[in-house]
């Protein structure tokens, strides 16, 4: 019978040391076989051979290695390999699999999330601001597609169809992306919505509609992302770079990724439109009352908007916390969670679905002293207007030179908020607040990154353990710092955000101040081997001093500021 891999011969054991005779499939075996034992010939390495093992047949046809007497050298010489094998290999797993896991993670965010091109055929465009800097389009959007009969009831979507804008957001990152701004634009915002094409919502589908004065909320029934971009640009004289479009399963599903998220109400809330039902004071909330919290409206405000844009605002900045202070961002498993419910509830642009998690990398440093939220400024909330001979009905008219002053500075790449005034420390100033005073801004308001300065295993998570028993909100870096060995303690901080750091400082015994011009909104602690400890400074206050942000009627408070007190 033929061999079934005639090359199978080639690896296995030479009876006798003998070579096959024929070196083809066909040559058979020669020399005499010893009745109790075979020689298995030895490999050939730099040209030596490595010695004969006998192996021994047993009952069954089954053979077993004998080892033989092997000198030291040799030995060493087969360790020295072996060792220098087997690290090879692992080095090249490593470099294999890491650059395998960055191309297939970044291909599996683009393979999986949905895209839109909110910039086709949209015309002239503003310009373009600093370079690095970046503009994004967040719209919330009322979009029942791909939703249940079942989840549309239960998260209270009411029975119209098609799709609508519920919220909309221009988020501005600086040219470092260590600063973020989030302006809300206020949904019934009357704005001149650019000409178009009728999709069919205005009469004949194709036909061309003018300009014309309306709703900012109605540019998404219109014509859709495109048409919503060119009436932003147009109102704002900012150009949008990226466009994120998120719906309500989406939004419930990436807060119940986080575990929920704790937000304030001063008063009982019972809205029956939302189904949404609290009791005063601090509540932890799941994905479905965040969306009703977030979405109530007529039983809470009388039916305005902008307190709901408080809400919202509010509600960003606890679901930051919550994935700051849970490590959703550093947790593999965690952060893979919060992803997969993100991807499967956003449609985004093709030039950000490419990049998003370079971006995502980029903005790790991110605090929620980091964000700032600001207010479109207004002339007037009520202001009553007759649109296209509708009988008056009420809109929100922007006050045009302070509105305009606001998107010039965000156009600018320049921060909206001022500090005020202070002499700077010098760069390792030691720090001299009093544990016994009242702190200008509350550890209970200060989220601040701890480091390992000196390379002690586990040192930082103490650290921060301890920096959060005495009230702050630590966040523990992974690794070390670039170099190890710090001797102090130091507290290093951005630029207007001397009295948080002092707050800090106070709180480490001695600990020293330096000022990072390139930290922006970051406050971070490099843990020396000086640490002793963290104590607790001041007492409890709910008061904040809100910088000036320099523009008449813009109101402005960070993520920080907006958090449950």
């Amino acid at each position: 019978m033929d061999d079934p891999d005639p090359f199978e011969r080639y690896f296995r054991p030479r009876r006798g040391g003998a070579a096959p005779a024929g070196e083809g499939p066909d040559g058979g075996g020669s020399g005499a076989e010893p009745p109790d034992a075979e020689q298995a010939e030895g490999i050939s390495i730099d040209d030596r051979r490595a010695p004969r093992v006998p192996v021994r047949r047993h009952r069954g046809g089954r053979r077993r290695a004998v080892p033989a007497q092997v000198s030291a050298q040799a030995a060493a010489s087969i360790r020295r390999k072996r060792r220098t094998l087997i690290g090879t290999a692992a080095i090249s797993s490593v470099v294999l699999v890491s650059s395998g896991v960055a191309w297939s993670f970044q291909g599996y965010v683009t393979g999986n999330i949905n895209k839109v091109d909110p910039f086709q055929g949209i015309g002239s465009r503003p310009d373009t601001g600093p370079k690095g800097a970046m503009n994004i389009l967040i719209a919330g959007v009322d979009r029942r597609q791909g939703l249940s009969r079942d989840q549309i009831y239960r998260l209270h979507l009411g029975r119209d169809d098609g799709a609508r804008s519920d919220t909309m957001m221009l988020v501005h990152l600086s040219t470092n992306h260590d600063r973020v701004t989030i302006v809300n634009l206020p949904r019934d915002s009357l704005v001149t919505i650019p000409a178009h094409r009728s999709n069919g919502s205005e009469g004949p589908r194709g036909a061309q509609v003018p300009d014309r004065q309306g709703k900012l909320t109605w540019t998404y029934q219109y014509g859709g992302p495109q048409l919503t971009v060119k009436t932003i640009e147009r109102a704002t004289g900012v150009r949008i770079d990226h466009y994120i479009e998120v719906n309500f399963l989406g939004f419930v599903k990436m807060v119940d990724a986080l575990g929920g998220v704790t937000i304030c109400t001063e008063e009982p809330i019972n809205d029956k439109k939302s189904g949404l039902r609290l009791p005063a004071g601090k509540s932890h909330v799941d994905g479905v009352k965040g969306l009703a919290f977030a979405r109530a409206r007529y039983s809470l405000t009388g039916g305005s908007d902008l307190p709901r844009i408080g809400r919202q605002q509010e509600f960003m900045a606890a679901m930051m916390q919550q994935a700051l202070s849970t490590s959703t961002l550093t947790d593999p498993v965690k952060f893979t969670r919060f992803l997969n419910a993100a991807l499967k509830s956003l449609r985004v642009d093709p030039g950000l679905a490419s990049n998003v998690t370079a971006l995502a990398r980029q903005m790790r440093g991110l605090t929620t002293d980091s964000v700032v939220f600001a207010d479109v400024p207004l002339a007037n909330p009520n202001y009553m207007v007759s649109i296209s001979g509708s009988p008056p009905q009420s809109t929100v008219l922007w006050d045009g030179r302070a509105a305009g002053a606001l998107f010039r500075d965000i156009k600018r790449d320049e921060s909206i908020i001022k500090p005020p005034p202070s002499p700077a420390p010098s760069a390792t100033a030691p720090a001299t607040a009093s544990p016994g005073t009242t702190p200008a801004v509350p550890p209970g308001k200060i989220t601040v990154r701890v480091l390992n300065g000196v390379g002690t295993p586990g040192l930082a998570r103490k650290a921060a353990g301890q920096l959060h028993a005495a009230g702050f909100t630590a966040i523990v870096v992974p690794g070390t710092t670039s170099r190890i060995g710090h001797k102090v303690t130091v507290v290093e901080y951005g630029p207007g955000h001397d009295a948080a750091a002092k707050t800090l400082a106070a709180a480490i015994p001695g600990a020293r101040l330096k000022r990072v011009p390139t930290l922006g909104g970051t406050l971070q602690v490099i843990v020396g081997s000086s640490w002793r400890g963290a104590r607790k400074i001041g007492s409890a206050t709910t008061g904040h001093t809100q910088a000036s942000t320099g523009l008449k009627n813009v109101l402005a408070k960070t993520a920080t500021q907006k958090l449950c007190k």
